[in-house]
């Protein structure tokens, strides 16, 4: 045995008898891979992005860290279908020549390799996620990061434990760790992040023993990714706080709609992935199929396409664009036209629970994170504007108001869904700066998640620790 080869065995006996400290050891490792693959996954996202829209469709779409808009901005491009079609006919070829679990929207793939699969993922799988990924939202696809994230970021925790030969249960809370690794780092919300994948993984519990590693696996991937990035938020909301205790029963209301439209989220979602699983093609064209669908929403509605963070952040701002016949965009105004963009904003949301649907649900890869923040935000814009104008003796701060319920509606439907409240309370706040919003948006999730408990964007969760099999003992 060689000098090499007796360290390989003597850290592997001490891993695995030493499970506590393995796990906290093993964290650093995950972290920093996960940080480096956020880069990686950052990197080629962008330069794929830039390829399809500025190179081939002439068209930009706005970036949440920058609140302003060009009005002189083109039309889109009468091609665009074909762009994302052709994304995800390549991001379909990839995951099923050569990664089956990689389709989809990635988060239920981590959980099922932590419940049913004992934290085993092929080591291929995070290269494979991350090529389909790119394809899928660099093309337009109404996709997000957070699920390639969460597979990729297990997939290098499962493959980091499986080299160095630990047991199964280390596996498997290894892969919780690079979830919240994955997740914290690309959205630069580390603690959040790190909730997340402990608390994802079931409907009413959370896996404690991995919360510790998962704080130090994120904190490290955030600080990686955040030198190569900057530590700003992802959103360059405006700054707002919570002054008008009065304001909170329409907090309640705002929960209200999240919830029951977080469930219609994840009907409509489920039930095109079902159509999708009926049509007798080549699963690899499936993408293609859900692609050229996404393409042709976007024409009308070009606010659906990739991540939508850009707009999120416009409507928090109370700007309001919509592109024109004759070519060209219009920006209407709350005082003026505040009907027109009351339905307007209900159709993107509707529009985009359809995109997202045929863009994932079809086997394209991405996350349904960002969409769901995406169909909060709309939804919360839509109604703090409706409360506005009906009641504007009782809103002070109309401005503050309307970027208000932008954020909290951004968290309270996803936090509902995903049967994460609190990591997505978090997450958000990170992802938004709006630490001052933490009150109102306690109650506005709450109530979401109570109303839409039952219905899952993730059914691979179970109920809690005792329905697990990493739990059960022989």
């Amino acid at each position: 045995m060689t000098r090499i080869d007796s360290l390989r065995f003597k850290l592997r006996r001490f891993l695995s008898e030493e499970w506590v400290t393995s796990l906290i050891m093993i964290s650093i490792v995950i972290g920093a891979a996960s940080g480096v693959a956020s880069i990686i996954f950052h990197i080629f996202l962008r330069e794929f992005h830039q390829f399809f829209f500025k190179y081939i469709l002439n068209y930009h779409i706005p970036e949440p860290s920058n609140p302003e808009f060009d009005v002189n901005w083109v039309p889109l491009n009468p091609f665009l279908p074909l762009v994302t079609s052709v994304g995800g006919l390549v991001s379909g070829i990839l995951v099923y020549k050569f990664a089956p679990e990689a389709e989809g929207h990635g988060t239920d793939a981590a959980i099922a390799a932590f419940h049913r699969y004992a934290g085993d993922v092929r080591a291929r799988v995070p290269l494979i996620k991350i090529l389909a990924s790119v394809f899928t939202i660099g093309s337009g696809g109404s996709a997000g990061r957070e699920g390639p994230m969460a597979q990729i970021g297990s997939g290098v925790a499962s493959l980091i434990s499986k080299v160095l030969g630990l047991p199964s249960r280390i596996r498997r809370l290894s892969v919780a760790v690079g979830i919240g690794a994955g997740i914290g780092s690309i959205f630069k919300a580390p603690l959040g992040g790190a909730i997340f994948g402990v608390e994802v993984l079931y409907k009413r519990d959370f896996e404690v023993e991995a919360l510790l590693p998962a704080f130090i696996a994120a904190i490290i991937g955030y600080t990686i990714f955040g030198f190569y990035d900057g530590f700003n938020p992802i959103f360059n909301m405006p700054r707002i706080a919570f002054r008008y205790p009065l304001e909170l029963l329409f907090y309640i209301i705002l929960g209200i709609v999240c919830g029951l439209a977080g469930i219609l989220y994840v009907k409509i979602f489920y039930w095109i992935r079902h159509v999708f699983h009926l049509i007798n093609i080549p699963n690899y064209l499936k993408p293609a199929l859900g692609g050229l669908i996404t393409g042709v929403i976007g024409l009308l509605f070009p606010h659906i396409l990739s991540t939508g963070y850009g707009w999120i952040t416009l409507f928090a701002y109370g700007m309001f664009p919509y592109p024109m016949q004759n070519g060209g965009w219009h920006i209407f105004s709350v005082s003026q036209d505040w009907m027109i963009i009351i339905v307007i904003l209900i159709i993107l949301a509707l529009m985009k629970i359809l995109a997202t649907a045929f863009t994932i649900g079809s086997g394209g890869s991405g996350g349904v994170f960002a969409p769901g923040l995406f169909i909060g935000g709309s939804l919360g814009a839509a109604l703090a504007i409706l409360i506005i104008m009906l009641f504007p003796d009782y809103i002070v701060d109309k401005e503050a108001f309307l970027a208000s319920f932008v954020i909290i509606g951004m968290l309270s439907l996803f936090g509902g869904v995903s049967n994460a409240p609190l990591a997505v309370l978090i997450m958000v706040s990170e992802m938004t700066g709006s630490y001052e919003l933490i009150a109102p948006s306690m109650l506005s999730i709450s109530i979401s998640y109570f109303i839409a408990r039952n219905y899952t964007i993730y059914p691979e969760q179970l109920l809690d620790r005792e329905h697990a099999p990493a739990h059960w003992r022989a």
